[in-house]
C-alpha cells in the first residue's frame, strides 16, 4: 500500500525513544535514544533528505543510561529533554535530565553539553520519573510524571525549581499539557483513566474513568481543534473524545491487533493520524469527519470571490499500512518540518521514515 520505498536505518542496539526536531537548517530531522544494559544510552540524530531518500546520522554520548524517552523543547530548540534509567550495583532508577547543544555554527563538531538534573528530593524521598513534557508556549516550563505526584518544573533561572507539586492517589502512567487554553491544562494517564488537571489550582477538570478496557498508552490532543484528543490503548483501539461530554467517545478506530502504544495527530493537516502498536504495524489514517476541515478545504475558483462550497470531503479510514518492523513499535512521530513524513522505531532499533502517499497528498493541497 506504499506508494514509494521507505527508508530504512538501524540502531546497534534497542529502542524506544523518538522525538522530531525543529531546527534553523530547515532540515527532517528526528532524535532517536537507544536502550542497553551494557552500554551507556546514545542520541542518533537523523537528518532526512527526501529527495534522495536518505539518511545522515550523527550520534551524541551523554553519560546516562538506557534512553527511555527524548523530547525537543518546542519554544527553544537548543534543548532536549530525557528520561533515563539510572542503574547501580544495587538499584535501577528512572531519572530526568535536561541536555543543550553547544553554541557553535560547526555541526559535525557540535556537543550536547548537560545543563542540570531533575532532581525533586526535597519534594520526595522515592521517585521514579515516568515522562517529561515541555510546555508548548512557555519557554523553560516543563511537567514531569512521576509514581504519584505532578510536577511542574521552572528553568528560567539556570537552575531548576519547582513551582507546582501534586500529589494523587493513583498510580500515574504519563501526561501531556493541553496545547489550547494558554496551556493552562495537563492531562494524566492512571490505568484506565484519563483526566484534564487546571495547574493554576490543581484541580480536575475533566475525567474519563475507563477510556479504555486496558491500559491506556498514550494521549494527544488536536492541535488544531479545542476540545478534541486521542488516547489509545491495550484494548487494540484509539479512541478520539470531546472532553466537553465524556460519556461516550467520538470515534474508535481498531486497526491493531495488539496493544496501541501511540497516537499522534498532523499538526497542519489533522485528519492524518498515526497509530503504532506491538503487532509491529505503523498505520496512517484519515479522520475527515473529526477534524478541522470535516467538508475538505474550501477552494476559491479563478472568476469567483466566493469560496467553492461543493469540495469533496476526503475519503474516511485507513490511508496506508507499514509492515516493515519486526518488532513492537513503540514510538511514531510527525516531522516538525514537514507535514508529509513520519518515523517511527520499533524496540529492535529499526527507524522506518515514511511519507504520506501522494495520491492522498494531492487530495488535500489540491
Amino acid at each position: 500500500m506504499m506508494e514509494s520505498t521507505a527508508a530504512i536505518y538501524g540502531l546497534e542496539s534497542q529502542g524506544r525513544a523518538l522525538c522530531s526536531h525543529t531546527n534553523d537548517e530547515n532540515t527532517i530531522r528526528f532524535f532517536v535514544g537507544t536502550l542497553s544494559t551494557r552500554s551507556n544510552g546514545q542520541i542518533h540524530q537523523l537528518d532526512f533528505d527526501d529527495e534522495k531518500n536518505e539518511i545522515t546520522k550523527k550520534i551524541y554520548k551523554p553519560n546516562v543510561g538506557e534512553i527511555w524517552q527524548i523530547q525537543s523543547c518546542p519554544t527553544s530548540n537548543d534543548f532536549l529533554g530525557l528520561c533515563y534509567n539510572h542503574i547501580t550495583d544495587r538499584s535501577a532508577q528512572l531519572r530526568s535530565s535536561i541536555w543543550k547543544f553547544s553554541e557553535i555554527t560547526d555541526v559535525e563538531n557540535q556537543q550536547l553539553d548537560h545543563v542540570c538534573e531533575l532532581d525533586p528530593k526535597e519534594s520526595l524521598q522515592n521517585y521514579d520519573f515516568r515522562n517529561l513534557d515541555w510546555h508548548p508556549t512557555r519557554d523553560g516550563t516543563l511537567a514531569t510524571v512521576l509514581d504519584k505526584n505532578i510536577l511542574v518544573w521552572d528553568l528560567k533561572n539556570g537552575s531548576p525549581q519547582v513551582i507546582y507539586n501534586h500529589e494523587f492517589e493513583s498510580k500515574l502512567y504519563s501526561g501531556k499539557w493541553n496545547p489550547h487554553l494558554d496551556g493552562s491544562q495537563f492531562s494524566i494517564i492512571a490505568g484506565t483513566a484519563v483526566s484534564g488537571i487546571d495547574t493554576r489550582n490543581m484541580k480536575e477538570v475533566w475525567s474519563i474513568p475507563m477510556a479504555h478496557k486496558f491500559q491506556v498508552r498514550d494521549i494527544d490532543f488536536n492541535p488544531n481543534r479545542q476540545f478534541y484528543f486521542a488516547t489509545c490503548g491495550d484494548d487494540c483501539t484509539a479512541r478520539f473524545w470531546d472532553y466537553r461530554n465524556t460519556t461516550e467517545s467520538i470515534k474508535v478506530i481498531q486497526a491493531h491487533s495488539h496493544w496501541v502504544w501511540r497516537v499522534r495527530f498532523n499538526a497542519f493537516h489533522d485528519q492524518l493520524v498515526l497509530t503504532a502498536g506491538s503487532d509491529s504495524r505503523v498505520v496512517l489514517h484519515s479522520v475527515t469527519s473529526i477534524s478541522s476541515e470535516p467538508k475538505g478545504h474550501i477552494v476559491f475558483s479563478d472568476t469567483e470571490d466566493e469560496p467553492d462550497r461543493q469540495s469533496v470531503p476526503l475519503d474516511e479510514g485507513v490511508i496506508s499500512k507499514h509492515e516493515v518492523h519486526e518488532d513492537a513499535v513503540y514510538a511514531v512521530e510527525w516531522s516538525n518540518y514537514d507535514a508529509w513524513t513520519y518515523a517511527s522505531l520499533s524496540y529492535d532499533g529499526r527507524v522506518v521514515i515514511n511519507r504520506v502517499p501522494k495520491s492522498y497528498k494531492y487530495k488535500i493541497i489540491l
